[in-house]
Parts: C-alpha cells; structure tokens; sequence
C-alpha cells in the first residue's frame, strides 16, 4: 500500500479524471461548473490542490487570474496539457506549507481536499490558507457526499474519528487513503472563524463559499 496520499495521486494522476466521467455525477458536475463560474468571474484566485486542473480549467474561462498549486508533480503535468491560457500559473507547493506570494488573491479555493485534511489538521490548513488571502476574500470549496453503492466503504476510523477507505489503482497497487465525509454542522464548525458560510448540498458533492474575515 501507498504510505502517503501524495503516492496515491502520484499513481492516480494518469487516470483521475476518469472520477469526472462517471455518469450518475454528470448532472451534479453541470451545477457545480455553473456554481464555480459564477463565483469566481473576474477573480485573482489562489488554488490550493489543484490535481489534474479540472477546477482550474472552469475557473481560467473567467478569472482575472489563478496561481494554481499541487504538491503532486505528475498531476500538475497535466493540468499543464489543458488549455489553461495565459492567466494560470501552475505551481508545486504543499497544501501545509505554502510559500510568500506577491500576488493579491481576493479568491481562494480548494477543491476535493477538505476530505483529504486530517481533522487535527484542519485550522492549521484554513490558518496557513486564509493568509495568504485578501481580507474578505472569497473562500470556495467542493468536495464528495457519500453514496452507497458508489463511493469506498471505510476500512478503518483512526483515534480522531479519521475514516479512511481503500482504493486500487490501475497497476493493481492498492491504497489506504484518508477521506472524510462532513455533515453540513461538521462544516460550519471547521469553517467558523469565516463570514457568510453558505453550503450547497447536491447528490453526490458539496459546495461551500464563505468570506474570509477583515483583518
């Protein structure tokens, strides 16, 4: 088994977007681009786990501009084969440890890594993300609903009430991945220190937008 998730992604990254081409979340997956594009129209966006770039891509139609980061090489490589344009600038960085940016975002997002934060972990990310953002900037987030039938079902729940689940890879390699599934309470606590908290629960994702709070 993979011993980090950056292993799992890094194994992943040929065929992730595969994820996106399920059809019962077709329809989930038209909202959300709508959603996203609404939010973010003439924005300087920071992105945080930005994978393979299908966030970013929905994003670079109508953004100012984005400085899209990934700790995983390969699934920046390619998100560096769509047709991003010349506002995205992609970026190796950890989600945990992000570097000294000159740009002014007044939009952050992060997109299917919530369910990947450890709980203990949560307002260290939230903490060391919201600095790099504009006061009252936009804060956007979409990640997984668990469904039955469709989604892994937990292979174990750590002393944090962590819940993780197996994955396998095309190679066969099997992963134990961390992937925690909020309820909308769960995500009003975690995202507190925020302004304007508004959740949108669809069926298979949800979406969050709030604001980051003047300094």
């Amino acid at each position: 088994m993979g011993s980090t998730l950056e292993d799992y992604y890094r194994s992943r990254a040929p065929e992730y977007d595969r994820f996106y081409q399920n059809p019962h979340r077709l329809n989930d997956l038209a909202l959300l681009r709508a959603w996203l594009t609404d939010q973010v129209r003439g924005r300087t966006i920071l992105e945080v786990a930005a994978g393979t770039g299908y966030w970013t891509e929905v994003a670079a139609s109508v953004c100012k501009a984005i400085t899209a980061t990934d700790s995983v090489i390969e699934t920046l490589a390619i998100a560096a084969k769509r047709r991003l344009g010349s506002n995205v600038e992609l970026l190796t960085a950890d989600a945990y440890d992000l570097p000294e940016f000159t740009t002014s975002f007044d939009t952050g997002m992060a997109h299917f890594w919530w369910s990947h934060v450890e709980k203990q972990r949560q307002q260290a990310f939230l903490s060391t993300f919201l600095k790099c953002l504009e006061p009252d900037a936009l804060v956007l987030m979409i990640d997984q609903i668990y469904v039955e039938g469709i989604c892994p079902v937990v292979s174990r729940f750590d002393e944090r009430q962590n819940r993780y689940e197996l994955r396998t890879v095309q190679s066969g390699a099997i992963h134990e991945i961390l992937k925690n599934y909020p309820s909308d309470e769960e995500l009003q606590a975690s995202f507190a220190q925020l302004e304007d908290i508004r959740i949108m629960r669809l069926d298979h994702f949800w979406a969050l937008s709030a604001r980051n709070r003047e300094q």
